[in-house]
């Protein structure tokens, strides 16, 4: 089966950053499509028009046409073929959040692919609160937010907490690590006193494996790790870092004061989205 990913492309150099992930993770490249997209800022409204803001949509449309070739050729260069590659440019109806979780969610796609300028508005999504309640909501694709990755990386670190969302989390892993069997995965578990939650802590790992191995991978590609720490954010970015692992995976949202919910609210989110450099953070 096919891995659709969908990138989002800006004139800005740093949109590179995901292409580059993509391009570094999946050597082996024949099952993957990509699609990638370029907003053009909102059109004026029909009474608004003139000339001035005419010539100023056509000027957005042929930038937004020499980035996606430019991100086209990168891909191209990365090892990727034609056949693979998709273009869609289109002008934003509404703001740039709901136009990428529309198209993320409309478009079936396995994951969507944000650079360093998809950090932004993501940050600023989470400081505003009718924002993050549409995405809790209608968010249902997996984000993979790439901050200045470094292509001698490799492996995936995801982090179990036995919640709905860590399954969910774990599945993806799977499901992608299908393209990619080269990559290993570490399963990780944030631990006090021998447990993850209320769950002991070798049932959390357990489980984790049992779900990657029903999705295709290899016991052999599977590790545990147990980290006793009271800040799961630290504990995650030192661990990305020390082993030098090319992505981070975490559920979207936990269950109680479990893990993953400390990480997608609140200093751990944040700290995870400014902090973890080398390393891909996917939200699933």
């Amino acid at each position: 089966m096919e891995r659709h990913l969908l990138i989002t492309v800006s004139e800005k150099h740093d949109n590179l950053f995901g292409v580059r992930f993509v391009g570094g993770f999946f050597t082996q490249k024949e099952n993957m499509e990509i699609t990638l997209l370029y907003l053009t800022p909102k059109p004026p409204g029909r009474f608004e028009a003139d000339r001035e803001t005419e010539l100023q949509s056509k000027k957005s449309e042929a930038t937004g046409r020499k980035a996606l070739n430019e991100v086209k050729e990168e891909l191209l260069y990365l090892g990727f073929e034609e056949e693979q590659i998709f273009i869609r440019l289109r002008a934003r109806r509404l703001s740039k959040v709901s136009e990428i979780i529309h198209e993320g969610s409309e478009g079936k796609y396995d994951a969507v692919v944000l650079g360093r300028r998809g950090l932004s508005w993501l940050e600023k999504a989470f400081d505003e609160s009718v924002t993050r309640t549409l995405l809790e909501q209608q968010w249902d694709f997996p984000i993979w937010l790439c901050r200045r990755p470094d292509p001698e990386r490799k492996d995936v670190l995801a982090c179990v907490d036995g919640s709905h969302a860590s399954r969910r989390m774990l599945d993806h892993v799977g499901f992608v690590l299908g393209s990619a069997r080269e990559q290993n995965v570490t399963l990780l578990a944030v631990s006090r006193k021998g447990k993850v939650g209320d769950r002991p802590v070798e049932d959390v790992l357990n489980e984790g494996r049992e779900i990657l191995v029903v999705d295709g991978i290899s016991p052999e590609q599977i590790r545990f790790k147990v980290i006793q720490e009271a800040n799961p954010g630290k504990a995650i970015i030192r661990e990305a870092g020390a082993e030098r692992f090319a992505a981070v995976a975490v559920g979207r949202t936990g269950t109680g004061m479990g893990l993953l919910k400390k990480v997608f609210v609140g200093s751990v989110s944040r700290a995870l989205f400014r902090e973890l450099e080398g390393a891909s953070l996917w939200l699933a």
